[in-house]
């Protein structure tokens, strides 16, 4: 064990470590992370605070390159954060070498996550348990957004493209339980890559996964689209038919159910 820090601890209670991009270095590892993920249009605070510190490297208490890393109990990268500046807001005789689980903070100079149910949703996949089918839909419609940015964070954290890796010939979207473009969004990605699948989060992703499909000649799809009068009417005409547009567009057959 290094005398500059408290040692690395292999819990799965880690959730977050904060990383030094250029050396690789773990500064700190903590189980829980406080006003970083905030709603949009909220004033910044001044410090980002690691909830019960499981590693505190006391020796390096900046990083011009830093990087927030969302792991699971196995230790592996799930999601990642380019922080950019960060400076430890932590005296280093409050850290003695085995403190017990202290809450330290870090100054990341302004950035914060503005999906704030995002940190919920990350320890929910942080288990390992796969991500169900429809598990998005369980949640309240203002979970969504933060639900999405999950699923595109985690996406092209595991070094996948956006484009579609299912290999089955028909994607299904029930809209049942599609009450936002958001939820939309989360909805086709499951259909077209399955369970917390990532397929676009907006019209020009969505473009971008179908264009990079045809260009990686990615097995063709159906789609069928079933209540789509429901669709419609929550999520407006315009944006429907834009979407179908975008399929159309690239050679995507679809199928609209009325019910």
């Amino acid at each position: 064990m290094s005398p500059e820090s408290d040692g690395i601890d292999d819990s799965q209670d880690v959730l977050y470590r904060l990383v030094d991009q250029e050396s690789g270095e773990v500064l700190i590892a903590a189980e829980d992370l406080l006003d970083y993920f905030m709603e949009e249009g909220r004033e910044p605070p001044e410090t980002v605070t690691f909830v019960r510190a499981h590693q505190v490297v006391r020796a390096r208490r900046k990083t011009e390159r830093a990087e927030l890393q969302v792991v699971d109990q196995q230790g592996r990268t799930i999601g990642t954060y380019d922080i950019g500046r960060a400076s430890a807001a932590f005296r280093q005789e409050l850290v003695p070498s085995g403190a017990d689980r202290p809450d330290l903070g870090y100054s990341f100079y302004g950035y914060t996550c503005e999906y704030p149910l995002a940190g919920e949703i990350w320890r929910q996949w942080a288990t390992g348990r796969p991500v169900e089918s429809g598990e998005w839909a369980r949640h309240p419609s203002d979970w969504h957004e933060s639900w999405l940015h999950v699923v595109q964070t985690a996406w092209f954290a595991s070094g996948r493209s956006a484009t579609r890796y299912g290999t089955g010939g028909t994607a299904v979207i029930d809209s049942t339980a599609i009450t936002t473009r958001d939820g939309f969004y989360c909805a086709l990605g499951e259909a077209v890559n399955g369970p917390g699948g990532y397929f676009g989060s907006n019209l020009d992703a969505l473009f971008d996964c179908l264009r990079t499909m045809r260009r990686d000649d990615a097995t063709p799809f159906r789609l069928v689209w079933r209540n789509f009068a429901a669709s419609r009417e929550a999520l407006g005409s315009d944006f429907t038919e834009r979407v179908l547009a975008l399929f159309e567009e690239c050679g995507v057959e679809t199928e609209l159910s009325p019910g």
